[in-house]
């Protein structure tokens, strides 16, 4: 449907559109993991129960039964970059 409408525009010779960057190969990057310990006894024995609320993830103690929270540094949602 061209109705010669826009064909008198000048060309401005504008730069090509920038491509965004492709992210970097996963083996490139490095995030330095802390295994949480429960605050009550110390174990590692600490299984995410919750996680639907990141950075926050919830955490249950398989050894003493004692409910806590983790909080992610440095989270970045996948959708902003």
């Amino acid at each position: 449907m061209s109705n010669g409408f826009l064909n008198d525009l000048p060309d401005l010779e504008l730069p090509a559109r920038r491509r965004k960057k492709k992210p970097t190969d996963p083996k490139d990057q490095v995030v330095r993991y802390i295994k949480p310990r429960c605050p009550k006894c110390g174990s590692t024995n600490v299984p995410v129960y919750d996680s639907n609320h990141l950075p926050v993830r919830y955490h249950k103690c398989a050894d003493c039964g004692h409910t806590f929270k983790s909080i992610e540094e440095n989270y970045q949602p996948e959708n902003e970059t």
